[in-house]
């Protein structure tokens, strides 16, 4: 599933000035997607120009500005204005990079394969290399300037000083597959997903001690998103969807229109949320995914991850460079 490339950043950055294109939307395109004008609110679809054909694997937003997406080559974009346009930060420098977290619009990180952590203080003018064990690493998610995890293949880190030095998760009572997700929604609750029987991994001592939770889908699972401490998703292989209103205790499939592979997950409240997948599939749900609508992308590319801009807008990253702006907005032409 993986190509293995060395990856090397380098400290000074790389600037290049990427243009966005802003496809106007009238009422009779195909990218305002609700077909009555209910309340006079569509989705419209916009696509920022990427200034790359590279897989981009990861999208974060850290708040309604800064958003980075990084991904093959050593790619990283970061959008200073709500994901309209977005700046190289790095690109063409070898390895593929497949999770992007931001603590706070200056202090972020990125990891990828070949024991790849990289860590930023001033927003990502520079990156600067963490030591890792020598692990292919997926996501990384972080509670606070001090305290993270990164998972990978095979593998849990926890880094309790920024990044400085991390620790590898090991308890030969807990099988470890390859973990593709990780997310904590406070300091001591935890979820990572993945491939393997324990596709679903569950921490309430901030990642000390992980057992796993009972999956009621026998398929992969690629990503994970809590809205709450309560209330999380996971999605995956065989359009799986499963979902928890318990902290895990109980998981639940939840059904939608397709039957493509979703990659990406996310939840701007408990009843606000997305998901996204191979072949351009983008779906949304107001009621915590009790009920899923398909949205029209504009696009066939296979979309990876996505990541809320705010309540009614959300990116999408994805391959060919793709970038998906989409926004639930006013339409004058319902009036």
């Amino acid at each position: 599933m993986r190509d293995h490339h060395s990856l090397r950043l380098v400290a000074a950055p790389v600037l290049a000035v990427v243009a966005s294109t802003v496809i106007s939307v009238s009422c009779s395109d195909q990218r305002i997607v609700e077909p009555d004008c209910e309340g006079c609110f569509r989705f419209h679809v916009d696509f920022p120009n990427s200034g790359t054909q590279n897989v981009l694997r990861d999208i974060f937003f850290v708040d309604s500005v800064n958003g980075w997406t990084v991904g093959n080559d050593g790619t990283i974009l970061h959008s200073s204005d709500g994901g309209a346009n977005w700046l190289a930060q790095q690109q063409g420098t070898g390895g593929r990079l497949w999770g992007v977290y931001f603590q706070t619009p200056d202090l972020g990180y990125v990891v990828g394969e070949d024991d790849t952590l990289y860590r930023t203080s001033d927003g990502g003018d520079t990156w600067m290399a963490r030591p890792t064990p020598g692990y292919d690493l997926t996501a990384v998610h972080m509670v606070d300037q001090w305290r993270g995890w990164t998972v990978g293949a095979d593998i849990i880190l926890k880094t309790n000083n920024g990044g400085t030095s991390w620790q590898v998760y090991d308890d030969k009572d807990t099988v470890i597959d390859t973990l593709y997700g990780v997310t904590f929604p406070d300091p001591n609750k935890g979820w990572a997903v993945g491939s393997g029987d324990h596709k679903i991994l569950y921490t309430d001592d901030g990642g000390d001690h992980w057992t796993p939770q009972r999956n009621p889908s026998t398929q992969p699972l690629l990503d994970v998103a809590f809205a709450d401490a309560s209330h999380g998703w996971a999605v995956g292989v065989g359009a799986t969807i499963v979902h928890t209103a318990n902290s895990g205790s109980i998981w639940t499939e939840q059904s939608i229109g397709t039957d493509r592979v979703l990659h990406g997950v996310d939840f701007w409240d408990v009843n606000t949320g997305v998901v996204v997948g191979d072949e351009g599939v983008v779906f949304t749900t107001t009621d915590g995914g009790a009920n899923w609508e398909e949205r029209v992308s504009g696009t066939n590319s296979d979309l990876l991850k996505v990541s809320y801009i705010d309540a009614n807008s959300f990116c999408v990253c994805g391959y060919d460079g793709t970038l998906l702006l989409i926004t639930r907005r006013w339409d004058d032409c319902c009036e």
